[in-house]
C-alpha cells in the first residue's frame, strides 16, 4: 500500500496519497472535515485534495513555516498509514493517467530539470509516456472522415443527457413537453443533430498557439507543450514539431525562441518554486483576405504577433533590457533567415508574476520595437503595447486583434460557424440581435448587415476596444458594444430596447430573486469533475460610459427604435452562461429565438436544461435545500436551479449542428437553435 505523500516546497503543491475526502478544494485556513486530524496544531496557508486522488497539496506562508510543518507532518499517523513528506519533482505522464489533454488551449507551465528518477511515479510505479502528438492531437492517427464520425457519435451521447435530465426536472403535475415525448422517435435526442460541418483546413489551422517554456524528459530547455496535466504531476515539455494542428510559422518561431533560451543568462520559469524569468511564447497569426491556406506554406498569412510572457520581479532592469534587445534581434534574424521570410509584425512582452501562466487581463504589456524592414510599418509607429494589433478576415470584414483578445483559432471554420448561426437566427431589418460574450465582435459584425441593431456584451475591455475599432474600420454603424458581465446588464438592456416595464423583466441581481443558489455555483462542476471559472473580476462599465448609455458604434436614433424580432446568439466560454443570464433570457417574453454556440457541449446541456424545463404551475416557497451543490454534476445542478426558475415559457430545442473548428482533437463547436 502506498504511503501518503506530502511535498515540501514553498508556495507549491504538496501531495497526500491515500487520504479520502469529500471536498476536492479547501479554502485558505480551512481543512476537509475528515482530514482535520492531519493538520491539527500544524500551521499552513491552504490545502487542496481532489476527490479520489491519492495525492493532496498544501501551501505554506513562508520557508520557515514550511520547514517546521513538514517536520511535524513527516511520519504522522493517518488511520493505519503514515504520512510521507517529499520534495516536488517534475515527472512525465503517469501510467494511470488517462485524461486526454488539449495542451494548446489549456494552461502550460514550465518545470524544473527532470532527474534520472523521473520515470518513477509517486506510488513507486514506473510511468509510461505518450508522444506529444498523442496528447495534443489524439485523433491524428485517424482519417479525417472518421474523426468527424467519432465526434458526431460522441455529441449524440451528450445531447441525450438533455432529454433525460429535462424529463427528471419536469415539475410534478406538469405534462412533459412535446420535444421530450418525440425524442423516442430520434433515439432519445432532444432534437435532430443534422450533421457536422468539416473544417476547410485540416492541418496547420491554428492562428494562435501558446508554447510553454520548460524542460524536456532529457533535461533540455524546450519551448513546446506539456506532455500531460500539471495536476497529475506532469511537467515535461516537448517540441510541437509533430503536432498537425500547429502552423509551420508557429513551429518555426518556437524553435527560434528555444535556441535563444539555450544561451540566455536568465532562467526559465519553475512553477513549483515560483521562480524564473522566461515563461511562455504565444504566436498569433493574421491571414489576408480570401486566401485558402495550404498548411505546408506561408501563403495567405500576412501578419504575425509574438507575445513573450516573463516574470521580471527580482531581476536587474539593465540585464532584462539587454536580454529583450537580444531577443528582438534573435527573432528578426530567425525570421529573415527563412525563405520565404517569416512575417513578423509585432513583438510584445507580457509581465506576469503569478504561479499559473494564465495571466489576468490587466497584466502589463510592453512593446519591443522591430525594424520596419521585417515589420508592418503600421505596427512600428506605436510604442504602446495596447495599441499593437494584427488583422484577420471573416466574411470579407477586417478584424483588429489585440495581444490578449479572444479570436477563434480556426478562421475559415469560424466563418462557417457564424454563417450557420445567422441562418438559423432568422434575421431581418426589424431584428434586434444580442451578441452575448461577443469578444472582438466577430459574430455581431458579420451579421450586422442582416439586422436592424446589434448589442454586443463582453467583459474583456481590450476585446470591447477591438470590437469598436472593428466596427469603425468596416464602416458598420448599427452596433453597440458594452464592456460588462452579461449577467449585470442583460435585464436593463432588454428594458431599454424593448420598452418593457421594469416589473415585467426580473431584476438581474440574482440575490434578490427566488433563483438563489450560491453565487459560487455559477461555475458548476462538469461531468468530468473539472472546475472551471466563468466569473473573473472585471469592470462593469461600458467603454466610455455607463451600461445604459455608454460609447457605441451606432447611428443617431437607433437606440430609440422599437424592434419586432428579438434574437440572441450566445457564445460563452467553456463554463457556460451565468445563471443570471439564463434567467434574463428565459423570463423575457419578447425573446423568442436563441442560438447557442458552445465549445463545451456538456455546459450547453446544463444551460439548456434550465432554458427548456417547463415551469411548475405554482412556485414553491421555502424548502430550498442548496446543500451538496458543490458535489453535483453540471446537469444535476441545472436541474436543481430549474426548480427555482421564475414561472415563464420554456424554450424548445429545434435542431443542432456541429462545426469542426479543431481537427485532430476531440473538441468541436456545437450549435443549437432554441425557440418558443
Amino acid at each position: 500500500m502506498a504511503e501518503p505523500l506530502l511535498n515540501t516546497e514553498l508556495s507549491s503543491s504538496k501531495t497526500l496519497d491515500p487520504i479520502d475526502t469529500h471536498d476536492s478544494t479547501f479554502e485558505p485556513h480551512q481543512t476537509p472535515p475528515q482530514d482535520a486530524q492531519i493538520y491539527e496544531g500544524i500551521p499552513f496557508k491552504h490545502a487542496k485534495k481532489k476527490k479520489g486522488m491519492m495525492v493532496g497539496f498544501v501551501t505554506f506562508e513562508d520557508e520557515e513555516q514550511m520547514k517546521s510543518s513538514s517536520k511535524d507532518l513527516e511520519g504522522k499517523s493517518i488511520g493505519n498509514k503514515r504520512l510521507k513528506v517529499a520534495d516536488v519533482i517534475p515527472r512525465p505522464l503517469e501510467k494511470k493517467c488517462n485524461s486526454e489533454v488539449s495542451a494548446l488551449d489549456k494552461e502550460n507551465s514550465g518545470g524544473d530539470v527532470p532527474s534520472n528518477d523521473d520515470n518513477v511515479a509517486v506510488d513507486g510505479s514506473v510511468s509510461k509516456t505518450r508522444s506529444l502528438r498523442d496528447v495534443v492531437t489524439p485523433l491524428a492517427h485517424m482519417a479525417y472522415a472518421d474523426q468527424l464520425e467519432q465526434k458526431k457519435s460522441s455529441l449524440m451521447q451528450i445531447l441525450k443527457r438533455l432529454t433525460r435530465n429535462a424529463r427528471k426536472a419536469c415539475p410534478t403535475g406538469v405534462p412533459l413537453p412535446e420535444w421530450i415525448l418525440k425524442s423516442r422517435e430520434i433515439g432519445g435526442l432532444p432534437c435532430k443533430l443534422e450533421g457536422i460541418i468539416a473544417s476547410p483546413i485540416v492541418n496547420g489551422y491554428r492562428n494562435k498557439c501558446e508554447f510553454s517554456v520548460g524542460y524536456s524528459l532529457e533535461g533540455k530547455v524546450t519551448v513546446g507543450f506539456m506532455l500531460g496535466n500539471f495536476r497529475e504531476g506532469v511537467t515535461a515539455v516537448e517540441e510541437a514539431v509533430n503536432c498537425p494542428n500547429v502552423s509551420p510559422i508557429a513551429c518555426k518561431y518556437a524553435t527560434i525562441f528555444q535556441e535563444f533560451l539555450q544561451h540566455s543568462d536568465l532562467p526559465v520559469w519553475n512553477r513549483f518554486k515560483n521562480t524564473g524569468f522566461w515563461r511562455q511564447l504565444t504566436v498569433r497569426e493574421g491571414r489576408t483576405n480570401g486566401n485558402v491556406i495550404d498548411a505546408d506554406t506561408f501563403g495567405g498569412i500576412a501578419e504575425t504577433m509574438l507575445i513573450v510572457q516573463v516574470s521580471s520581479a527580482s531581476f536587474d532592469d539593465a540585464q532584462v533590457a539587454a536580454e529583450f534587445k537580444r531577443l528582438a534581434q534573435a527573432f528578426i534574424a530567425g525570421a529573415t533567415s527563412h525563405c520565404p521570410s517569416l512575417p513578423l509584425s509585432a513583438l510584445v512582452v507580457q509581465d506576469h508574476q503569478g504561479i499559473s501562466n494564465v495571466a489576468p487581463s490587466d497584466a502589463p504589456l510592453h512593446y519591443l520595437p522591430i525594424p520596419k524592414a521585417v515589420g508592418d510599418p503600421e505596427m512600428d509607429k506605436s510604442n504602446n503595447a495596447m495599441d499593437v494589433r494584427i488583422h484577420d478576415y471573416i466574411s470579407n470584414l477586417r478584424f483588429s486583434i489585440s495581444p490578449t483578445a479572444f479570436f477563434q483559432v480556426n478562421t475559415l471554420a469560424a466563418e462557417k460557424l457564424y454563417s450557420l448561426a445567422g441562418d438559423w437566427a432568422c434575421l431581418g431589418p426589424d431584428t434586434l440581435l444580442f451578441d452575448i460574450c461577443c469578444g472582438t465582435g466577430t459574430i455581431g459584425l458579420t451579421l450586422a448587415h442582416r439586422v436592424g441593431m446589434v448589442i454586443g456584451i463582453e467583459m474583456n475591455a481590450s476585446a470591447v476596444s477591438d470590437a469598436h475599432r472593428n466596427a469603425e474600420i468596416n464602416g458598420i454603424k448599427n452596433c453597440r458594444f458594452i464592456c460588462s458581465k452579461a449577467e449585470d446588464v442583460m435585464g436593463s438592456l432588454l428594458r431599454e430596447y424593448l420598452n418593457v416595464p421594469k416589473e415585467q423583466v426580473d431584476d438581474p441581481n440574482i440575490s434578490e430573486s427566488g433563483y438563489d443558489i450560491s453565487e459560487d455555483s455559477a461555475c458548476p462542476k462538469p461531468e468530468n469533475g473539472e472546475m472551471t471559472s466563468h466569473c473573473p473580476e472585471n469592470n462593469n462599465a461600458e467603454v466610455g460610459g455607463d451600461a445604459q448609455k455608454g460609447s457605441s458604434s451606432e447611428n443617431g436614433n437607433t437606440s430609440k427604435q422599437q424592434f419586432k424580432n428579438v434574437v440572441a446568439i450566445v457564445d460563452p466560454p467553456r463554463a457556460g452562461l451565468h445563471p443570471t443570464v439564463i434567467k434574463a433570457l428565459r423570463t423575457h417574453p419578447r425573446l423568442r429565438r436563441l442560438v447557442y454556440i458552445s465549445c463545451n457541449p456538456e455546459t450547453l446541456v446544463a444551460n439548456a436544461i434550465e432554458l427548456c424545463t417547463p415551469s411548475p404551475i405554482t412556485m414553491e416557497k421555502g424548502n430550498k435545500d442548496n446543500r451538496g451543490w458543490r458535489n453535483m454534476s453540471s446537469a444535476g445542478l441545472a436541474r436543481h436551479r430549474a426548480k427555482s426558475m421564475p414561472i415563464s415559457e420554456a424554450f424548445q430545442p429545434i435542431k443542432a449542428m456541429a462545426v469542426d473548428l479543431f481537427p485532430h482533437t476531440q473538441h468541436c463547436e456545437l450549435v443549437m437553435l432554441l425557440e418558443r
